[in-house]
C-alpha cells in the first residue's frame, strides 16, 4: 500500500521510544492519544512506523547519547516516506542544533511546547505531510495525569527548569474532567505527576484539595502521584493520603543526600534533620507506608564523611526502593561550575555501595510481607503462556498472581506465598 492509499484509509501510523522520567512517559501518551484521535494506529516496530518519535531526557549525560545514538540509528534506517521528530528535554535544550547534528530530523519540539502540542499537532502533521480525520482514543487501566508543569526550585544539580520552563499548576476543573475521561476510557488508576507536586496551587486549592476532588470520581479506584519536595510536604497532604482510601499509600520523596552540607550545597532547601521529621511524620500516620526515594552520589565536594551521612541515613529510614546515580554535570547547572567535582572512579564506588546496601534492604522488605493479605491492582499479563497477572499492592510493590481471564483492572485479595526479592509472589484468597 503506498503513501496516499494509507491516508485514504486512516491505515498511518506512529512509532514511539521514550527515554526519561514519568512526565516524558505521560507526554508520550498524551501525544500517542492525540495521534490515535486522528486515525493513526501504533506500530509495533520502528520501520513500520510513517511517524517515529523519539521523546528525550537530558537530566543525565548518558540519557541525552543514548538519545542521540537512537536517532542516528532511526535516522540512517528511515525510508523517503518515513518522518522523525524529536521532542522533549533535550529538543528543548538543543533545538534546531540537534537537526544540524542529526540532518534526518525532520522536527524538533522542546519540552515547553508540549502543552500546547494538541494545539499545533495539526500545522506539524500537515508539514509533515500527514494527517487524518479525528476520531476516539482510549487509555490504559494505569495512567498519568500531569497536573503541574515545569519548576521553580533550581536546584544546583537539576537541568529541569531550563528544559521545561517555570512552574505552573493546570486548572482543578480542567483536571477533573481529564481525570473523568480517563476513568470513562477503562482507567482505573491515575499517577498525577509533577516536578513538585507538593506546590500545586490552584486559586485557593492546593494538592491536598485536588485529591479530595479526584477522590470523588465514580469508577477510580486508586490514585497515585509523584514527586514530592520535602521541604513542601504538608502535614495536611499526609493526613489526607492517610484518611482517604483510593489514595495509595505511598510517598516517593526524593532525599538526594544525607549531608545537610551536601544538601545547602545543592540549593535543596531542607536539612537532614528536617528530612528526617518527615519520615516521622508519615510512619506516624501510616505506619505501614511504602517510602522511596532518589539520590546521587558525588556530588561536587561530597566527602567520605558527606556519603558516610547518606548511609546512615539509609539504614534508619529503610527505603521500600531507591532511585540511585551518580552525578552528573548538566550545562547551564551551577555545579557545573563548581570546582572541586568528584572523580569518577570514587562516584562509581561509592554507588555501588549504596546499591548493594539497599537492595538488601529491599529485598528485607519483600521477605516481611510473606503470610500477609494484600490489596492488588491487576494491571497487564506477566505472559500469556504463564497466565500470570502482574499487579501493585497498595503501596509500591509488585505482585504476580497466577490467575486467568480478562483480568486488567480489577482489585482482588491475596495472600503472599513467597518473595523473590523485587516480586511478590501471591495467591488470590477465596
Amino acid at each position: 500500500m503506498n503513501k496516499k492509499e494509507k491516508q485514504n484509509n486512516l491505515k498511518l501510523s506512529y512509532y514511539f521510544e521514550t527515554f526519561g522520567c514519568q512526565m516524558n512517559v505521560a507526554d508520550s501518551d498524551m501525544l500517542a492519544q492525540q495521534l490515535t484521535g486522528r486515525g493513526y494506529v501504533r506500530a509495533e516496530k520502528v520501520r513500520q512506523a510513517d511517524l517515529i518519535i523519539v521523546n528525550t531526557c537530558s537530566v543525565r549525560e548518558r540519557a541525552e547519547s543514548r538519545a542521540k545514538a537512537r536517532l542516528e540509528e532511526y535516522g540512517n534506517i528511515k525510508k523517503a516516506h518515513q518522518r522523525l521528530w524529536v521532542i522533549g528535554c533535550m529538543a528543548q535544550r538543543l533545538g534546531e542544533e540537534l537537526k544540524a547534528e542529526i540532518p534526518k530530523i525532520d522536527l524538533v519540539i522542546g519540552a515547553e511546547e508540549i502543552e500546547h502540542l494538541p494545539k499545533k499537532l495539526d500545522t506539524y502533521l500537515a508539514r509533515s505531510e500527514a494527517g487524518p480525520v479525528m476520531g476516539e482514543y482510549s487509555s490504559g487501566i494505569s495512567t498519568f495525569l500531569p497536573v503541574m508543569r515545569g519548576c521553580d526550585n533550581f536546584c544546583y544539580y537539576c537541568i529541569v527548569p531550563y528544559v521545561r520552563g517555570r512552574e505552573h499548576s493546570l486548572p482543578a476543573t480542567d483536571l477533573l474532567d481529564q481525570a473523568k475521561k480517563l476513568v470513562d476510557q477503562g482507567a482505573s488508576e491515575i499517577t498525577l505527576l509533577g516536578q513538585n507536586v507538593n506546590s500545586y496551587q490552584d486559586d485557593s486549592r492546593d494538592f491536598s484539595d485536588l485529591i479530595d476532588l479526584l477522590h470523588e470520581i465514580k469508577g477510580l479506584k486508586r490514585i497515585r502521584f509523584t514527586t514530592s519536595h520535602p521541604k513542601d510536604l504538608s502535614d495536611k497532604l499526609i493526613e489526607t493520603i492517610a484518611s482517604l482510601p483510593k489514595v495509595c499509600k505511598h510517598i516517593h520523596l526524593p532525599v538526594q543526600s544525607g549531608s545537610a552540607q551536601i544538601l545547602e550545597r545543592m540549593n535543596r532547601k531542607y536539612t537532614r534533620n528536617h528530612y528526617l521529621r518527615r519520615i516521622e511524620a508519615i510512619r506516624r500516620e501510616m505506619p505501614n507506608a511504602d517510602i522511596t526515594t532518589d539520590v546521587m552520589v558525588g556530588f561536587p565536594g561530597e566527602s567520605e564523611e558527606d556519603f558516610k551521612k547518606t548511609l546512615s541515613l539509609f539504614k534508619e529510614v529503610r527505603f521500600t526502593a531507591a532511585f540511585m546515580f551518580a552525578f552528573s554535570v548538566r550545562p547551564k547547572t551551577k555545579s557545573a561550575e563548581m570546582s572541586d567535582q568528584v572523580p569518577e572512579e570514587i562516584k562509581l564506588n561509592r554507588l555501588k555501595a549504596l546499591i548493594a546496601m539497599q537492595t538488601q534492604i529491599t529485598k528485607q522488605c519483600y521477605k516481611e510481607m510473606v503470610g500477609q493479605t494484600v490489596e492488588v491492582l491487576l494491571t497487564h499479563q506477566q505472559d500469556r503462556r504463564t497466565q500470570g497477572w502482574v499487579g501493585q499492592d497498595y503501596g509500591c510493590k509488585r505482585v504476580l498472581l497466577k490467575k486467568t481471564g480478562d483480568l486488567g483492572g480489577s482489585i482482588v485479595f491475596a495472600t503472599i506465598k513467597e518473595s523473590t526479592g523485587m516480586t511478590l509472589i501471591g495467591e488470590e484468597m477465596v
